[in-house]
């Protein structure tokens, strides 16, 4: 039998346990609650800026800022954005209350934009893959000859060998003996003089450069350029700094039709050009072809 006081006990723990139980859930609850008003509060956080019904967030100002930014300078590129993004929706819900329904409707400028994407998309990769690129000497000066009239020059062109050395290097008198040389074997010589000594140096005799752009390193007043071509074929010249020698191989005035090394790279792209736009037509032809012979569309 139990006694009064045992039964006391036990009513009194059933009822605690009953009580935690009940406080448990209560906690719960509240916690989720809670919870949930944080979660919304941060939502509602989220927005950073109002146009009409349109919202701008936080995410969006993702990956506007560089790495390494300055907290004053991501304040101020946050702020134009912030600013830029405000002046565009108040611009485009003008538009969009201005225009009517009809004016507004893109749908066929966008396919058509999505059209021109995938098909040029599509040529690069035709082109890439299908497209031969090798131009041979033959059709290079074959097409060379035959445009010769329209490869006029629009500058003074020359093949130089040119050192810009500073004023203590050695061994001058073997410079102006070597610049002034047509063997290969010399060539080569200064050369290897050149990478140890110059600070600048162009020793090409097969490559034409532009005249002027010799003349930026070469510190001479040239009032007539086709003059000094004509008259001078080598020149040294010093200043406080440099020893500066020209040797010109040879020299192409302005107005006279360009020679073939010249123009190579221009007449290959326009070469290229040229067999990529047949070639495109070709494909887009030979496709025509097909789905006529296989009935592959129909018009009504």
């Amino acid at each position: 039998m139990i006694k009064k006081n045992q039964f006391i006990r036990f009513f009194y723990c059933q009822k605690t346990k009953h009580c935690m139980l009940v406080y448990s859930l209560l906690f719960i609850v509240s916690f989720a609650m809670v919870s949930c008003d944080v979660i919304w509060d941060q939502k509602q956080d989220d927005k950073v800026a109002r146009v009409g019904d349109k919202y701008l967030h936080r995410d969006d100002l993702k990956n506007i800022v560089s790495p390494g930014t300055l907290p004053a300078d991501s304040a101020v590129i946050v702020k134009r954005y912030i600013e830029k993004w405000i002046r565009q929706q108040i611009f485009v819900q003008e538009a969009l209350n201005s225009l009517t329904e009809e004016q507004q409707d893109f749908s066929r400028k966008v396919e058509d934009y999505r059209n021109s994407l995938v098909i040029f998309a599509y040529e690069n990769y035709l082109v890439q893959n299908q497209l031969d690129t090798i131009i041979s000497d033959d059709i290079l000066n074959a097409y060379y000859e035959e445009h010769k009239n329209e490869f006029q020059l629009r500058n003074n062109i020359v093949k130089v060998n040119f050192l810009k050395l500073p004023l203590d290097a050695p061994d001058i008198a073997k410079v102006r003996r070597l610049i002034r040389s047509e063997d290969a074997e010399d060539i080569a010589t200064l050369e290897e003089y050149a990478v140890n000594h110059a600070a600048t140096y162009f020793l090409h005799q097969d490559t034409w450069f532009i005249f002027d752009d010799i003349l930026r390193d070469f510190p001479v007043n040239i009032s007539d350029h086709e003059r000094f071509l004509r008259n001078y074929k080598f020149r040294e010249i010093t200043d406080n700094y440099y020893r500066y020698f020209l040797y010109i191989h040879d020299y192409n005035l302005e107005g006279t039709t360009s020679p073939l090394a010249f123009q190579s790279d221009n007449i290959k792209a326009i070469i290229m050009n040229h067999r990529k736009q047949k070639f495109i037509n070709d494909f887009r032809q030979q496709l025509y072809k097909d789905a006529i012979m296989n009935s592959e569309f129909e018009m009504y």
